[in-house]
């Protein structure tokens, strides 16, 4: 049985984020998301995901007119005309006449709901035969509204018990977080990141809170939104294009934002991450006596938080829990045909399924792309322990191996590597490659046999999806994997999931002692994480890496270019803490029509600063000479530069 799957449905009119696909050929399977062949985060300017679904194709050696069963999710409306343009024009999956196509496409063209998807993937994701399923989202599509659903699947069948739908919910809640924080609200990471610097404030809190009401149908959140915000024409970029940067201003006019505008950032993601983490968990705790089943699995876009997902592991409310690894709409697809594939054929499941799901390349594909290309270059049949001894010597290596990652994460097939013992592994992947937000966390890849002595709650993570708390005599040790507030986003690597990363690890550990690596993505700053070999090697000549390391090819940056300048130190965490916060202040100061909040920050922002700064509305007061509002900027920099 062949069964192909996209997401979202054709003609659509939603603007769709994270579209992708899925192709089942019995039981070997593909999926992979649309963004990562076209570099345009959050894809959504594309009609279809067919660049996905046609990688696929060749993956697995399969023409569009042998699929048994096409899936989508439901769509509000179907339009028959549409759909028939769609399948012989575009696809030539049918090729028939116009008169017969009602009756193939009754028969061959299938739709799963949104949530149902979403828990299809948790389900059948796990080793579970019978389990309890929780999604929560943002609200779902238009075919299917919903923002939560509970249930239980047994006998080989969903049974919702508790639903509801709309756009006032937890999910929304933390996007209006990361939007009063001026981050895009599809950023939710950030928040997360950004909340191990702050400190929870009662009185803040106290107003999160006044926002949501927890229910056994749900969280609801009263969102308000005051005004639309501007296009910036400023944030368009060819190369790093992002809809959501150019249609929308952060941080925006919102409830979220209006109660917390006079508070420092870090403090606001500290205390909103915590109301948010506490409703969910309320939220479980409510729903768990409607349950019998000791197993639980979550999915939907809520549950990408991986600080969220520790705390629920930690709680222990359920003996076992799985966390799909592509738990938002980037899941889509696989959730779908997955549903439709156990409907018609059904098949146990002895073990989780692999993220490993995208798309390969040959040794003489890529040897090709090398002579093409005039990259000097070496062939290394034993690379695992090479690239093992380069990240002794505290080299960056960019690892390209196997299939391609299915979900938000890299695992060991498209990931960036370093060596989690130095803290300037760290500085050293964001100048050299991410240029990211100071305060995101790196993670580490454990051999699994290991992570007991590293985890104060250990469990199985072969996704990356839980924050775990680290030993504290484990810290000093890998300190460039370990976040400030003491926890590290663990992934465990399995010997017969990805055997190649996996010796590369016991390689390094048998040189160090140290069975972990340091794992990032493979990605410049402003794109998704790269899946073809042109891609890497583009990577490598920007200078974001040392070497690449290409199935058996290793390929050094010094061999094949002459860098102009070389490697700069990054600026120290406590300043860029600080720098975040002044440019708060500028931020608050361009968005806010009424002075007072801006006067409430910069009492905050003084103390923290440990300057003497004052602002009635008016003047700006720096150790007591005036100062304009528009060097107010450059003046407190200037201030901090020591910390540098």
């Amino acid at each position: 049985m062949i069964i192909a799957a996209m997401y979202p449905s054709p003609f659509d009119m939603e603007e769709a984020h994270d579209q992708n696909s899925c192709l089942i050929v019995d039981e070997k399977i593909y999926a992979y998301e649309e963004e990562k062949l076209t570099s345009i985060k959050s894809e959504s300017t594309v009609r279809f995901p067919e660049r996905s679904l046609m990688m696929g194709m060749k993956e697995l050696n399969i023409f569009p007119n042998e699929v048994d069963y096409w899936v989508f999710t439901e769509p509000p409306k179907i339009d028959l005309e549409h759909m028939r343009y769609f399948f012989s024009n575009i696809l030539k999956a049918y090729t028939g006449n116009r008169q017969e196509f009602r009756r193939w496409f009754k028969k061959k063209v299938k739709f799963v709901a949104h949530q149902i998807a979403h828990a299809s993937l948790g389900v059948y994701g796990s080793n579970f035969d019978e389990c309890a399923f929780l999604c929560l989202d943002g609200g779902g599509d238009p075919g299917d509204q919903r923002n939560f659903i509970f249930g239980e699947y047994g006998n080989k069948k969903f049974k919702i018990l508790k639903n509801s739908k709309g756009l006032k919910n937890i999910g929304v809640f933390h996007s209006f977080l990361a939007d009063c924080l001026g981050f895009p609200g599809n950023d939710n990471g950030k928040v997360s990141g950004l909340a191990g610097y702050g400190k929870v404030i009662p009185e803040l809190e106290k107003k999160f809170k006044s926002f949501i009401k927890i229910k056994e149908n749900g969280i609801i959140f009263e969102r308000k939104r005051y005004s639309f915000t501007d296009v910036r024409l400023s944030k368009i970029k060819p190369k790093e294009y992002s809809r959501i940067k150019i249609f929308n201003t952060f941080p925006s006019d919102t409830n979220v934002f209006r109660v917390s505008s006079r508070y420092l950032p870090q403090d606001i993601a500290a205390t909103g991450e915590k109301v948010f983490q506490d409703s969910v968990l309320a939220l479980i705790k409510k729903l768990k006596k409607y349950t019998k089943f000791k197993k639980i699995v979550f999915s939907g876009g809520v549950f990408q938080n991986v600080s969220l997902n520790n705390s629920i592991h930690e709680s222990e409310m359920f003996d076992e829990m799985y966390f799909p690894m592509a738990s938002g709409d980037n899941g889509q697809s696989l959730g779908t045909a997955l549903f439709i594939k156990n409907e018609h054929q059904k098949t146990p499941r002895r073990q989780f399924l692999t993220a490993l799901l995208g798309p390969s390349f040959s040794n003489l594909e890529i040897k090709k792309l090398l002579e093409q290309s005039r990259i000097n270059y070496v062939e290394d049949k034993n690379i695992e322990k090479t690239v093992a001894n380069l990240i002794n010597k505290n080299k960056t290596v960019g690892w390209f191996q196997s299939r391609g990652e299915y979900g938000k994460r890299s695992l060991g097939c498209r990931s960036i590597l370093a060596d989690p013992r130095k803290l300037e592994s760290k500085s050293r992947i964001n100048q050299l490659l991410k240029k990211r937000d100071w305060f995101m966390p790196y993670a580490p890849s454990i051999l699994e046999e290991y992570v007991d002595n590293f985890a104060e709650k250990p469990g199985k993570s072969p996704y990356m999806q839980i924050a775990f708390k680290v030993k504290k005599n484990k810290k000093k040790i890998i300190p460039a994997a370990v976040h400030v507030d003491g926890t590290s986003r663990i992934h465990t690597v399995s010997k017969s999931d990805n055997p190649r990363y996996w010796k590369l690890i016991n390689e390094f550990r048998l040189i160090t002692k140290l069975p972990i690596i340091l794992n990032t993505s493979f990605n410049r700053h402003g794109i998704p994480t790269i899946s073809e070999p042109r891609q890497a090697i583009e990577h490598l000549l920007d200078g974001c890496m040392d070497y690449l390391a290409i199935n058996d090819f290793l390929i050094s940056f010094n061999d094949n270019r002459i860098a102009k300048e070389p490697f700069k130190r990054e600026e120290s965490e406590e300043y860029s803490l600080k720098k975040d916060c002044i440019l708060r202040l500028v931020s608050l100061l361009q968005h806010s029509k009424k002075s007072v909040n801006a006067i409430k920050y910069v009492k905050k922002l003084s103390k923290f600063l440990k300057l003497d700064l004052t602002y009635d509305g008016k003047i700006f007061k720096l150790e007591g000479k005036n100062i304009l509002q528009n060097n107010i900027e450059e003046k407190l920099l200037e201030k901090i530069v020591i910390l540098r």
